[in-house]
């Protein structure tokens, strides 16, 4: 079932407008704070928004109907795990984050460490990020070509360029104001259109209840296997994911970024469930669906009138765009601020850094899309990038924040032995075994106690410096 023009239209008019706030971006980010963290000073009613839209995206949305329509409300755990993750990151380090003023997590680990360590941390994290936004930019291909009824190969290269081009104008201004945007429209779209529509269509939750088995009503059908396997990949990736430090970067103050992260998790917990449970009405509605991420699209497109099915697929498509676009600059960010200007050129005016990650967007995103069309197996590239975050940064990012007696020799051998563990151990077990990650952290904690312990103590000037500027929250002018 292809959409009317109605819907087709108001999607136009939606990535047009995206666009055109892109333009609007780019008139106003006038310093390099403004185009990579929005000016530090977005408000707590502005913050919640924006930081869910970045943690929900295409595997919450399509990804998460699909788990949905596969193994019922156990289905939403994948979702849930991000919203874990998120809490305790607010919980933990958000208030020391806020307090750093930083640009990067390849920033942070250089001012608590050495600047090689805080290279190779921005290097993987980069990896990292670019993996999530080709895996967005492919879920927003499939949602399109359901729309328009063509070629989803030609709807990656319309989308990736809508969202390269919103991007690299306004930067973190930019994804700001369109992040907030999207999550209104995601919001009212699942919670108010997709959920009393879907249950309407059905005749109600009694309906639901009786057509599906039991198990489809078990929070552990899916199995504590997988539950532990999302633990360890998204509640641990999602902590030291540079799209989400990068948006804990733009909040107010440290009390913003405290509450407003962990209210955030919260709503990405809720959506989670909601969206399991509109998978499990579309397999009532359509049950021989042979690619379960197609349950939602094709649902909307089938219960909700013309003009609000529109609506409902544009929050859809909104939710993956804000992943995307935080993605993407987060990548670029790290680039810039920890190679670029780092090695290349450490003296340049902040115009030239804004010039160079407006670039670096470019070229990122011409490898997204490429990525997107061209690339074999996304899971196991997103399994890999996980993988190597986790296994490779939790260690050092976390030690640097709860352990004085860290040092830079130990953060730097954390990350290089469990990087080269990691990916042994995927060569030996594959990319769906947890041992990977499991043997990384590991090998990760075990090489950065031992190094520091044989290398230490740290500096005491760069250690105190380091205290002050965690705990002190710098006064906003």
């Amino acid at each position: 079932m292809v959409a009317s023009s109605i819907d087709i239209g108001i999607l136009i008019v939606y990535m047009a407008g995206m666009v055109g706030i892109g333009y609007w971006g780019y008139k106003k980010s006038d310093t390099l704070d403004d185009y990579l963290v929005a000016g530090r000073n977005i408000p707590i009613w502005m913050y919640i928004p924006v930081m869910s839209a970045v943690i929900l995206g295409g595997a919450s949305t399509i990804g998460g109907g699909g788990l949905g329509y596969q193994h019922g409300i156990s289905g939403a755990w994948l979702v849930v795990s991000l919203g874990i993750g998120t809490i305790v990151l607010g919980i933990l380090i958000s208030t020391k984050l806020a307090n750093l003023r930083a640009f990067s997590l390849g920033g942070v680990l250089e001012r608590r460490f050495d600047k090689y360590s805080g290279t190779i941390g921005a290097v993987i994290a980069g990896v990292y990020a670019l993996t999530i936004a080709i895996t967005q930019t492919i879920a927003i291909g499939k949602i399109l070509s359901v729309l328009f009824g063509t070629n989803q190969s030609q709807m990656i290269i319309i989308a990736g360029i809508i969202v390269i081009a919103y991007t690299a104008l306004g930067g973190m201004l930019t994804v700001t104001i369109t992040d907030f945007v999207q999550w209104c429209i995601m919001t009212v779209g699942i919670f108010f259109l997709a959920v009393p529509f879907g249950l309407n269509s059905i005749g109600g939750f009694s309906t639901l209840a009786a057509d599906l088995d039991p198990s489809f009503f078990s929070v552990t059908a899916i199995g504590w296997r997988t539950i532990a396997g999302y633990f360890l990949l998204y509640v641990l990736g999602i902590m030291i994911g540079q799209d989400i430090w990068q948006r804990v970067f733009t909040a107010k103050d440290a009390d913003v970024a405290r509450t407003g992260t962990i209210i955030a998790g919260v709503y990405s917990i809720v959506y989670g469930v909601t969206t399991a449970f509109l998978g499990m009405m579309a397999l009532v509605l359509l049950p021989n669906l042979q690619d379960p991420e197609l349950a939602l699209p094709r649902m909307i497109l089938r219960v909700i009138p013309v003009g609000l099915s529109g609506l409902i697929l544009a929050g859809f498509v909104s939710a993956m765009m804000s992943t995307a676009d935080s993605a993407l600059l987060a990548s670029s960010t790290l680039l810039t601020n920890d190679v670029y200007k780092r090695f290349i050129a450490p003296d340049a005016s902040d115009a030239t850094y804004t010039t160079v990650s407006r670039g670096l967007i470019v070229a990122l995103g011409l490898v997204m899309i490429y990525a997107a069309v061209r690339i074999g197996n996304v899971v196991d590239a997103l399994v890999l990038a996980y993988d190597l975050l986790t296994g490779c940064i939790f260690v050092p990012v976390f030690g640097a924040f709860f352990w004085k007696r860290a040092t830079w020799q130990g953060a730097l051998s954390s990350i290089l032995v469990s990087g080269t563990v990691v990916i042994a151990s995927l060569s030996l077990y594959g990319f769906g075994s947890d041992l990977p990650i499991l043997y990384g952290l590991a090998a990760s904690f075990l090489t950065f106690v031992v190094v520091s312990y044989v290398t230490g103590p740290p500096a005491r000037e760069k250690l105190q410096q380091w205290l002050n500027d965690t705990e002190i929250s710098p006064t906003v002018e």
